[in-house]
């Protein structure tokens, strides 16, 4: 949908505001006229201003009346995905059947399909790279790499979900060990639907442990910094995403908290209770404003409180914790889809922490070099500019709360325009991670930058400390002989 004049955008915005009595889910909300905009009803986007996109997808039995309502308003629309769930089987539904493995790459994706490499075949690091994989086969990968690599990895958990499941991430730092050294935050699949954000933050743990040592680059970064990846913040919801084709189930977005009932009814007369909360609307930065909900049946629903998650308490607690408090100098968050790298913050237009200028001036730099692998193009800026406003986002906690310097929320493959939205292709897996991975290594030679800025600024504090003390002894050595010389005269 494209609306195109702000009474457009106002019938737009009403509707995303009703979604959820509809059944509506939009993929990208109404923005601005002379954008599109698509239409369960599920918003895969949000209205924002006139002139952008809004994408929403809508039951079969609704597509007349929708059709309608655009009609009637002088709306643009297009038919982007005629049956979803036709898509998903055809790009998500068989698993790729021949796993790739460290000893037999081809030639073309060597980089892609690289293996941990160890002498027992039962020790094996194996994951297919080419396909997404469900949350066990995930944490059992990671285990798998600690019980390989204990030198400079190490598996944590930083809390459970509502249905028991353990959050677990990997830690990588040489010597893992040592938890003085500056720190580096990476997270994907906080939105369950959003699939190549877990999978891309596969790639970046098998790119830095399986290079290291090898790569100059890559033995760097895990020396010097510890670098906390966790791929799957929303386990819960990530499987029940798994569990089938159908569009409202794949397109599940929240965690699966309990069930609230709103008070309402739905048309069959029956209470209208839903399940789920947003957990990048549950984060303690202007919790509960622009780009929120308060009905328990919206897709972006704020929770009861900030932090009335367990998964949202769970990041809060760990990046607070003795071991990464006041130490963590980037953290980064993937998302998927419209290609966008952004910087806090989110919940109002044109608002900017104060070093804003250093956050551009890297976000630049990261964007130029993932566009540099295969020519994808990402928009900059923050949440509220480029996006729509949305509060209560855990980057933006992060950098006010914690005090994180290069904070990013990243919007992975496809573009705004694409027409498969949050269906990703399989083939385009591993050029979304590796491209990605291109601009999450400019954010963290970045970070090193800092560490290494402020470690020359100690010393040269120390230093000056040191002269200072050493030109008052002298004073004082002086002046004592001083008196010397004058009792002895």
């Amino acid at each position: 949908m494209h609306p195109e004049n702000p009474e457009q955008m106002s019938m737009l915005s009403q509707l995303h505001d009703s979604a959820d009595e509809y059944d509506l889910d939009f993929w990208t909300a109404p923005k601005r006229p002379g954008e599109f905009v698509d239409l369960m009803l599920d918003f895969w986007t949000a209205p924002k201003r006139p002139g952008e996109f809004v994408d929403l997808m809508v039951p079969p039995n609704f597509t007349g009346t929708i059709r309608d309502l655009m009609s009637k308003y002088n709306i643009t629309f297009e038919l982007a995905i005629a049956d979803v769930e036709k898509l998903t089987n055809e790009l998500e539904g068989e698993e790729t059947p021949v796993p790739m493995t460290a000893s037999k790459p081809s030639n073309v994706t060597d980089s892609f399909f690289r293996r941990l490499r160890n002498d027992s075949p039962s020790m094996s690091a194996q994951y297919n790279f080419n396909d997404y994989g469900s949350y066990t086969k995930i944490t059992q990968w990671l285990t798998t790499i600690q019980s390989r690599h204990r030198a400079f990895t190490k598996v944590f958990q930083i809390g459970r979900t509502h249905e028991g499941r353990a959050i677990k991430g990997i830690k990588i730092g040489s010597p893992v060990r040592n938890t003085k050294k500056r720190a580096v935050w990476i997270d994907g699949g906080i939105h369950a639907r959003e699939w190549p954000s877990v999978h891309t933050a596969i790639f970046f743990i098998n790119e830095l442990v399986s290079r290291y040592g090898s790569d100059r680059e890559i033995t760097r970064f895990v020396n010097m910094l510890n670098i906390y990846i966790v791929p799957c913040l929303n386990p819960d919801g990530y499987e029940l995403s798994r569990s089938s084709i159908k569009p409202d189930i794949r397109l599940w977005r929240k965690n699966r908290s309990k069930k609230v009932c709103t008070g309402k009814f739905d048309r069959l007369g029956k209470k209208r209770c839903c399940q789920g909360v947003d957990l990048n609307r549950n984060f303690d930065f202007h919790w509960g404003e622009a780009g929120t909900s308060s009905n328990p049946c919206a897709y972006n629903y704020r929770g009861t409180k900030a932090f009335s998650e367990p998964e949202t308490r769970a990041v809060r607690d760990m990046i607070l914790s003795s071991e990464m408090r006041g130490k963590t100098d980037a953290f980064i968050s993937l998302h998927t889809y419209s290609q966008m790298w952004m910087y806090p913050f989110g919940h109002k237009m044109k608002t900017y922490p104060r070093d804003v200028n250093d956050l551009r001036s890297v976000g630049r730099q990261a964007v130029l070099a993932l566009q540099s692998q295969f020519g994808t193009r990402f928009e900059l800026g923050t949440t509220a500019d480029i996006l729509y406003p949305a509060s209560g986002q855990s980057a933006d906690w992060a950098r006010q709360a914690a005090g994180i310097k290069y904070c990013y929320t990243l919007e992975l493959r496809p573009s705004q325009a694409a027409l498969n939205g949050f269906i990703l292709n399989r083939n385009e897996l591993i050029p979304t991670a590796k491209e990605t991975w291109a601009g999450v290594k400019v954010v963290i030679n970045a970070a090193l930058k800092l560490r290494l800025q402020n470690k020359s600024g100690t010393k040269t504090k120390k230093s000056a400390k040191t002269k200072r003390t050493g030109r008052r002894l002298a004073n004082r050595r002086r002046k004592l002989a001083q008196r010397r010389f004058d009792i002895g005269a």
